[in-house]
């Protein structure tokens, strides 16, 4: 039995600098004619998780929300502040700031701390994305430094339906961390339809001590309908950290990790009063972290179900398991698996 054990409540502290950054964009937007548009999401649940009872909590429940003011100074300059809270912390954080300019159509820039373009998931909003939870390989491709967000210049273009004359989305980007990480990024799509296909390059460079260069390939294809959308992402990435640390040990540095998921889901209306719709989906990824020892292995499936009380209410339900066979065990172990239950709200 699962014990509830980690519950926590917001600081007086983040609640007033929220408020006060509300009023502040509030009172500033007449004053320069400006048009800001706020929008966010707000998120309450409970989280069960699969790992050792005496070393973490393995129940938690659990809030998070996001505010997000889109500010536009002009037709061609647009600026962009994203805040987020959580009880995990209880603190209020600045999550992205950016600016974007578009004085020319098929190519825009966007300047800060902006998402890297290398994966359909790492491209996804919260509040666009389908499970509740980041997929395994993403976490993975996160932790290793091909994911994320980090201070950038983006040049890209998203394809739009009413120029179909030039059928594709791009971005190249250049990223640098906090430390000494710099990372360039491109990535195009083509469209045809409802079908979309991609191709991701990334290399990461790290300088100082234990300086390396490592490059990541992404490619995903699916189709995106309004009732039924399916796709199909493939990664191959080198390991930064496992490559420096066989380079000391004189061992062969060019450690690369494979990975393959699909996510499909479903959208059966309802009609009825209390739901709208159900929106059923099942994600399952395969990850090797050294592709050379395919033994050694975490196979994932996520099943879950949105249920919409509304367009922007939803309940949702995931299960994220995880069977995961490593050099310290024979058979597969389910650590860090997690079920979640969740509600949600747009706006």
């Amino acid at each position: 039995m699962t014990s509830i054990s980690h519950i926590d409540f917001p600081s007086t502290k983040a609640i007033r600098l929220l408020a006060a950054v509300i009023c502040s964009l509030l009172a500033a937007s007449p004053a320069a004619a400006q048009d800001v548009d706020f929008s966010g999401f707000g998120a309450t649940g409970m989280r069960s998780y699969n790992q050792h009872p005496d070393s973490k909590y393995t129940q938690e429940f659990y809030y998070e929300g996001k505010l997000q003011a889109d500010i536009t100074f002009s037709k061609d300059i647009e600026g962009q502040l994203d805040f987020r809270g959580a009880s995990d912390d209880r603190e209020v954080v600045l999550r992205e700031f950016s600016v974007k300019f578009k004085y020319w159509t098929y190519a825009k820039i966007k300047f800060g701390n902006v998402k890297k373009p290398f994966s359909l998931e790492g491209l996804a909003d919260r509040d666009e994305y389908i499970p509740v939870f980041d997929s395994y390989i993403h976490r993975r491709n996160s932790e290793l430094g091909y994911a994320g967000r980090n201070v950038g210049l983006v040049v890209y273009y998203n394809y739009k339906k009413k120029r179909p004359q030039f059928p594709f989305s791009y971005a190249v980007g250049v990223f640098k961390n906090q430390s000494y990480v710099t990372s360039m990024y491109a990535r195009g799509s083509w469209h045809a339809g409802d079908f979309i296909t991609s191709l991701g390059y990334s290399q990461l460079a790290r300088s100082h001590d234990n300086a390396i260069t490592t490059h990541g390939m992404s490619f995903d294809a699916g189709y995106m309908g309004e009732a039924f959308e399916s796709g199909i992402e493939l990664f191959y990435v080198q390991d930064p950290d496992e490559s420096i640390r066989r380079s000391l040990l004189n061992l062969d540095d060019e450690v690369f990790s494979t990975g393959a998921k699909s996510l499909s889901a479903f959208r059966l209306p309802i009609g009825g009063k209390v739901v709208h719709m159900i929106e059923p989906f099942l994600l399952v990824a395969y990850y090797v972290p050294d592709s050379e020892v395919t033994d050694y292995h975490t196979i994932e499936f996520m099943p879950g179900v949105n249920v919409f009380l509304d367009d922007d209410v939803r309940l949702r339900i995931t299960a994220d398991a995880l069977y995961t066979k490593d050099r310290y065990s024979t058979e597969y172990n389910m650590l860090g698996s997690l079920f979640a239950l969740e509600v949600f709200v747009k706006f």
